[in-house]
């Protein structure tokens, strides 16, 4: 299907979330991808993604959305009676079995993205016949944790379907309103412990149901496959113990699996049929014909208005507004960040450190005398103009020392990044639904606070954010993402991060969401 070029985007909604993956082809190569989140809540796509969405398939034509369905209520049922089922629709699985729907079920993903249009939509049943494609799965019992529901197979020794089912799971939500309920740090360690017991009971008892109608097969491998890890290492092995049974827990990259699903050889198991993409027509005497009467109506109009001799109004002109490019305020950040870690030498430890644009101070332990004379002043020469050491403690040849360098300098040999993309401007986004996309866009646990506005021809929200790592390449990650929106959202210097005692990388900095007034 993904011939010359083209655009797959995979949609995927989960609870309060809806997550974008796109991937631009070119002859059956991926040449470009990205991925974006948003925070929703409705029945039917909010106005800027679908602009987003839009805009894409308006700019390639060959473009496929493909999603899985949201309310999953499917069943497996096997191919002789499948026709026979009334009010519901049929995708293949594989060879022995379909999977079935009901209509209203399905309309509602249909519905949900009525503005954009849908090309692909499937099961989490689809989800794991492809993992018993692509897996060696005798006598297992596999299971698939996704939002709130758990699809369970079990397998015979042949690895074919020998009993299935789906049953839902506890939600974050449901544990709230309990009276057990007080807030959302003990919310979550209750959730956890229930979600534990859930899981582990729904095994018990499907194991239970399987064996009181089956003596031919016995489960020797539990298989669980997640899209977010709700279970820790610990509770699985506790849970292996419990049953006497190998437990495998690991993650599944949902994206990966619907991309494959969408591809020519799978095509069929969808629910519905790809939009047909409309052909580029040739309208070059169609163009010529509007040009003519075009230019009649012209000489006719400035006719008409000299001899009426009409008068001539003012019209306002829109005053055209260019946001700030974000991509290059955030590239020049990245790559001054970077160059920065590259020069870092290898004999001093460092506590933390302050990125300003012009200049720079880190907090360190130096492990020799000279280390600053021989390593750091030379290292930073190239990128600042004035670098000083002020020692603050000396100890058997552990000195601990501010450095401080001054005057930055033009990077050498660096191009850096520009947006080339348009900004999404048809909707003003007021302060609350800005921090909550914002909010949704950063890792877990990270803290988005808003500070302050200022308006003037462009709107700006300030905020400060602060973010907990184990390595720097996660926070360069983080600005790779903002650089994938179609916002303009730029970070802003200081730029700090601090070393704390459990070896994780504090990192604080400023952040601002630009739009028009």
């Amino acid at each position: 299907m993904f011939t010359k070029e083209s655009l797959y985007i995979n949609a995927i909604k989960y609870d309060t979330q809806l997550k974008l993956d796109y991937k631009k082809l070119s002859d059956n190569e991926i040449t470009e991808a990205n991925n974006s989140v948003f925070l929703v809540d409705d029945e039917i796509l909010a106005h800027d993604i679908a602009h987003k969405l839009n805009t894409s398939q308006k700019e390639i034509n060959n473009t496929y959305i493909s999603t899985l369905l949201i309310s999953d209520t499917t069943k497996l049922v096997p191919k002789s009676i499948s026709s026979k089922l009334k009010d519901c629709e049929i995708a293949e699985l594989n060879s022995e079995f379909d999977i079935a729907v009901l209509k209203t079920t399905l309309f509602e993903t249909k519905n949900y993205f009525d503005k954009t249009g849908v090309d692909f939509i499937y099961s989490a049943f689809h989800i794991l016949n492809l993992h018993i494609e692509q897996n060696i799965c005798k006598n297992q019992l596999l299971i698939f944790l996704f939002n709130n529901k758990a699809f369970i197979l079990i397998l015979g020794d042949d690895a074919s379907i020998v009993f299935n089912k789906t049953v839902d799971l506890p939600t974050f939500e449901s544990i709230k309103k309990t009276h057990f309920y007080e807030d959302d740090i003990a919310g979550q360690k209750l959730f956890d412990e229930i979600y534990y017991l859930e899981l582990n009971e729904i095994i018990h008892n499907n194991l239970n149901e399987f064996y009181e109608k089956s003596k031919n097969v016995f489960v020797e491998k539990i298989v669980i496959l997640y899209a977010i890890k709700e279970l820790s290492n610990e509770q699985i092995e506790q849970l292996s113990d419990e049953l006497l049974v190998p437990i495998d827990y690991h993650p599944i990259n949902i994206d990966e699996e619907i991309f494959e699903l969408s591809k020519d050889k799978h095509l069929k198991k969808s629910f519905i049929k790809p939009r047909k993409k409309a052909k580029k027509t040739n309208f070059n005497n169609l163009f010529i014909l509007i040009f003519f009467l075009a230019a009649f109506f012209g000489i006719y109009k400035l006719f008409i208005n000299m001899e009426e001799k009409q008068e001539v109004e003012k019209q306002e002109i829109k005053k055209f507004v260019k946001l700030p490019d974000h991509i290059n305020i955030n590239d020049k950040i990245d790559k001054r960040i970077k160059s920065v870690f590259k020069r870092i030498p290898y004999d001093i430890v460092v506590k933390n450190l302050k990125l300003e644009k012009d200049s720079l101070e880190i907090n360190a332990t130096l492990l020799a005398d000279d280390t600053f004379i021989k390593s750091v002043k030379p290292s930073l020469d190239d990128i600042y103009k004035q670098i000083d050491i002020k020692v603050e403690d000396d100890k058997k040849n552990m000195i601990s020392a501010k450095i401080t360098a001054k005057e930055a300098l033009e990077l050498e040999n660096i191009v850096y990044k520009t947006y080339t993309d348009k900004y999404i401007t048809d909707e003003f986004l007021p302060i609350s639904r800005v921090s909550e996309q914002l909010k949704i866009l950063f890792p877990e646990d990270t803290i988005v606070k808003f500070n302050s506005s200022k308006n003037e021809d462009i709107t700006k929200f300030f905020y400060s954010v602060s973010m907990l790592v184990k390595t720097p390449a996660e926070f360069f990650n983080t600005i790779k993402m903002l650089n994938n929106e179609l916002y303009s959202i730029n970070i802003m210097y200081p730029v700090i991060m601090t070393k704390n005692i459990d070896g994780f990388l504090e990192i604080e900095f400023k952040l601002v969401f630009n739009q028009p007034k």
